[in-house]
């Protein structure tokens, strides 16, 4: 793993970067998640160091603030990209946002740190499975997207995700590893918790952001983008389904999840921040 800085200039992207308005949309409300996750995250890392052992978790300690301030870097730069979307014409997408990031500081309040954690494994589980679709292209085909900084953003934290997939595991089955069969379930659920937890909260925002688009459209025009938007969800939920689904086996390890083909290239895009070994 390694701490790049990339910068990205939203100045001049439009909210509809794409030519499939209801794919940009659906990306567009997904990209609420890490603006608010992505903290939770690092705090809920933060507590379970607390419970590592310095020498014998020493890796894994290290790991932890590697991905902790690559996390840092997605919510900064993700933030950015959504006053880009808000302040082209979506203003009530803020209230959405204090809802979504209300339910973390919740969660963090009244949850153990195994939930928390299973919660978060099972986010970086769904990240990391679905980088290849960002990193090899076919979200951009889905999005009829030309290169822009919405796409390179994208590219770039998918891979990371990818890059950083087993931490969270490691960390989670360090801690609460045992029964083994608790561990496989508890994880499992995790899963189902994050999905259907982020699905509840950015699908209204989706609906609302297309909802401003469609005051302008004809009942005709709306009818379309009503069958396209019902397209676009239904294949880009069985293309991340397919690759999720290995996720539940007992026996998953997300170490043996094979990279997106232009991994490389993507992360290879970006400088490793200041201050940071190339070895690291």
């Amino acid at each position: 793993m390694r701490v790049r800085s990339p910068e990205f200039d939203f100045t001049d992207v439009s909210p509809r970067w794409g030519s499939n308005l209801e794919a940009v949309h659906l990306v567009n409300a997904q990209g609420m998640i890490p603006a608010y996750i992505e903290p939770f995250l690092i705090k809920v890392m933060r507590r379970a160091a607390e419970e590592l052992d310095p020498l014998i978790d020493a890796e894994l300690l290290r790991d932890i603030d590697l991905f902790n301030r690559q996390e840092g870097q997605h919510y900064r730069l993700h933030r950015a990209f959504n006053a880009m979307v808000r302040d082209g014409g979506y203003p009530d997408m803020a209230d959405y946002e204090v809802v979504f990031e209300r339910d973390y500081e919740h969660f963090l309040r009244t949850r153990s740190l195994r939930w928390l954690l299973a919660y978060c494994e099972g986010f970086e589980t769904i990240g990391s499975t679905g980088a290849e679709l960002w990193v090899d292209g076919l979200m951009e085909t889905e999005l009829g997207a030309a290169p822009s900084p919405a796409v390179e953003l994208w590219k770039w934290h998918l891979a990371e995700e990818y890059e950083h997939r087993t931490v969270v595991n490691r960390v989670y089955h360090r801690l609460y590893g045992r029964p083994r069969l608790i561990a496989w379930l508890y994880r499992a659920k995790g899963i189902v918790s994050a999905t259907r937890h982020l699905n509840r909260r950015t699908s209204p925002l989706r609906a609302y952001l297309l909802g401003v688009d469609r005051r302008g459209m004809t009942d005709e025009e709306r009818r379309q983008s009503v069958e396209r938007e019902t397209a676009t969800a239904r294949k880009l939920g069985r293309a991340n389904l397919r690759r999720l689904a290995r996720a539940f086996s007992p026996f998953y390890d997300p170490a043996t999840t094979p990279p997106p083909v232009g991994l490389q290239a993507a992360l290879a895009r970006y400088p490793t921040a200041a201050g940071q070994s190339k070895g690291t």
